[in-house]
Formats: structure tokens, sequence, C-alpha cells
């Protein structure tokens, strides 16, 4: 998938969402995982700056069609320029659903199409909000804003706190660079607007809730449970991996700061023996 080609506006981000994903699944025996995962991160990339920096509200509002149609007919429909990322959408869920189904999982393909249909609807949602210049309200940014942090894509049922988290740490450190590109529906600013606090007193809040949110993913793994950690432990995993990439900047967006160092590391230095 050679999105550089297809759509040139995109973050070029292949290794940085393998890295993502490793944090997720990094036994051996998890590779699938991996590779489904990461073509799923790439398309949400593909998906995001088109939505947030390329597209027209009308474009966005025929793309969120499509792929709620999910249908090749839709292609008409779209502009050209999206047309071949439309196409490898369906291609390789379709590839993916035929894959699985030989092993009795259709099911989880047909649970990431519409964990991947929800967070379309987000970003229109969110689009929408921008086209109208308005900021929505702390908790309905918060509703729309859970969806579209993409943790249900790989987890259909995933805990609201690892949701929480990407979604808000995300916001806080990308929050400047989304209001310079157009966008204003950021929990920073739904915050402010909704509670009438300085932009300080706002992202020291949300930092608050995030601490909290992982107090709970602890407290959850630590404590006998029903639910075995071979299912949480990816959601925890992406808790983890929300934090390296955020903690100290917007690292996906600027892979140069921490993520490029992380991943010549893991996959490019040698280790001696």
């Amino acid at each position: 998938m050679r999105f550089q080609e297809t759509t040139p506006y995109i973050r070029d981000r292949v290794p940085e969402c393998y890295l993502w994903i490793l944090g997720l699944y990094f036994e051996p025996r998890y590779s699938l995982a991996r590779i489904i995962a990461t073509k799923i991160t790439l398309f949400l990339v593909v998906l995001d700056d088109t939505y947030d920096a390329y597209a027209t509200i009308e474009e966005i509002r025929l793309l969120t069609d499509a792929i709620n149609r999910r249908d090749m007919s839709a292609m008409e429909q779209i502009r050209e320029y999206i047309r071949p990322f439309y196409k490898i959408l369906l291609d390789e869920y379709a590839e993916l659903e035929k894959q699985l189904a030989i092993e009795g999982r259709a099911n989880i393909v047909i649970a990431s199409k519409e964990a991947f249909q929800d967070i379309a609807r987000g970003y229109l949602e969110e689009a929408e909000w921008t086209n109208s210049g308005s900021v929505a309200s702390f908790p309905e940014y918060m509703k729309n804003g859970l969806i579209t942090s993409a943790n249900n894509v790989f987890f259909k049922s995933a805990l609201v706190a690892s949701e929480l988290i990407t979604r808000l740490e995300d916001d806080v450190m990308t929050y400047q660079f989304e209001r310079e590109r157009g966008q204003s529906a950021t929990g920073v600013d739904a915050y402010i607007k909704t509670y009438g606090v300085s932009e300080k007193e706002a992202i020291d809040e949300l930092k608050i809730m995030i601490e909290n949110a992982r107090k709970d993913i602890n407290e959850g793994c630590l404590k006998p449970r029903e639910v075995s950690m071979d299912l949480l432990a990816p959601i925890l995993g992406l808790a983890r991996m929300i934090d390296v990439i955020y903690r100290y900047d917007d690292g996906f967006t600027f892979p140069g700061k921490t993520m490029k160092e992380y991943i010549t590391l893991l996959f490019v230095s040698s280790v001696s023996m």
C-alpha cells in the first residue's frame, strides 16, 4: 500500500505505525495481528489527513457515505484523488474477510469494518463543527472523541479508560498543530469553552483525567478478574504506546524527535553478541 503515490498529501508514517502496533502485539504468535492492525492504522492516517487537512466538507460527506456503503458502486460519487484509497480499502477488507473466514473468524472483520465506519462518521462530525465555525461542548466532544480515538478499530470491546487516554493525551500534545491546520475540534478547546477556564487550566485538568484513567487500567489488571490477561494485554499495550508517543511531544506527526530513534534502535541498529 503505497499511499504516498496515490495520496501524496498524507503523512508518511509506515514505520511509526508498525512500531505503534508492535507495542500491542509483540509476541511472535501475533504476526498476522501486527500485519492487519498496521494496515488498518495506515488507512486511518489517510482518513485523518484527508478529513482534517485536505478535503472539502462536501467531499468528506460523500466519502463518509461511500465508507458506510462499502460498495464499489460508490466509487463514482467520490473525488478522483481519493478513489485509489477507497479501492484499496475495499480490496484489503475483502481479502481479509476471505482469509479469516477459512479460520472461522470472519466476525473479527465485520467488527473492524463497523468500527472503521464509526470513526469515519466521527471524523465527519468534527469536520461539520469546523465548517460551521463552532466548538463542541466538552461532553459532546468526548462522546465523539472516544470514537475517533480509533481504539475500537483494534478492540471492539476496548476498555473505556484506554480510549480516554488515547483521545486526551493526543489532544494535549497536538491541539496547537490541529489549530494551525484548521481543525477546531480538540479536547482542549472544548474544555475551555464548556468550563470557562484558561488554556493552562484546561490542559492540567485533562492531564489529571489521563492519570486517573491510567490508575483505572492498572487497578483492573492487578485485581482478580474474569477476563483473561491475553485479552487485556493489548489494551494495556495501547495505553503504554500512547504514553511513549505523546508524553513529551507529538511524536507521530513529528517523529524525528523521539520515534525515529526508537525505530532505529529496534529495527536498524545491530546488537553486539
